[in-house]
């Protein structure tokens, strides 16, 4: 029947989505999600992606912000043309508050996470928790 109620949407006829496609979804909801604390690394970071994700994200004990914060670091991450199907790149960089312990830590759970989300945009939405497991 066409032309029903149902919401619009992907139908059984469309293709799907490209990677530069479903890479721009996964930074809008990014922005959306860290505001002040996403930064879209690439030189020409505006409109459409036109070359493969490269952001920071500034990481925070969950439910703690602004002064009172003694712990945070920031994530890099650097995607392949064929993300979200291949793993990206996990860099940690000025660590405040953490041992270096707690940081190699970390970046082996967000790459374990990485892994057992790839072919998902990740949205990298379990960071914040992930990073208060591993407060000194």
């Amino acid at each position: 029947m066409a032309g029903g109620r149902g919401a619009p949407g992907r139908g059984r006829d469309e293709p799907p989505e490209s990677y530069p496609q479903r890479q721009d979804h996964e930074l809008q909801a990014l922005e959306a999600i860290y505001g002040t604390d996403f930064q879209d690394l690439r030189p020409d970071a505006c409109g459409p992606v036109k070359e493969p994700p490269e952001i920071n994200l500034v990481l925070y004990p969950q439910g703690l912000t602004g002064e009172e914060v003694y712990v945070k670091v920031d994530l890099r991450v650097k995607c392949p043309p064929t993300y979200p199907d291949v793993v990206p790149a996990i860099e940690l960089k000025n660590a405040k508050g953490l041992s270096n312990e707690s940081v190699n830590l970390l970046k082996s759970r967000l790459e374990e996470l990485a892994k057992k989300h790839c072919g998902e945009q990740q949205g990298w939405r379990g960071l914040t928790p992930t990073l208060k497991e591993v407060q000194p």
